[in-house]
């Protein structure tokens, strides 16, 4: 599936795909502990928030993603992983800029949060 030249991410773009956290604010994060997101039907989110699986609703209006009834698991894995995935998911609560560009999804909040494809055909711009 294509979108738009500005980037720009529609819902059913995000159906069935599953990403991988590469980088925040421009610096690499370890695929041990990469965070890692899925999309499936009627916008439904699940994954790995680096130590703890997660579920919610996912509602997008324009290009903004925002996740609701939250679930996840409640295990500690330390004071650094620990902040980063609480960043992680509340940002996604209070709702983030979503845009894909060169084949690499960007969620936009207070972090710049870059994802790779792990779907056998990513999407593209």
């Amino acid at each position: 599936m294509a979108c738009s030249s500005t980037g720009k991410v529609t819902r059913e773009q995000l159906k069935h795909s599953h990403w991988q956290l590469t980088q925040v604010d421009g610096r690499s994060v370890a695929d041990a502990t990469a965070i890692e997101i899925e999309f499936l039907d009627a916008l439904q989110v699940v994954g790995f928030a680096g130590c703890n699986r997660f579920f919610a609703e996912g509602n997008m209006e324009s290009d903004v993603l925002k996740l609701a009834q939250l679930g996840m698991t409640r295990k500690s894995c330390g004071d650094a992983l620990d902040t980063q995935e609480m960043q992680f998911l509340e940002m996604l609560q209070q709702g983030v800029t979503v845009t894909i560009q060169n084949s690499k999804l960007h969620m936009q909040g207070q972090k710049i949060w870059q994802f790779k494809a792990l779907d056998a055909e990513p999407l593209t711009n």
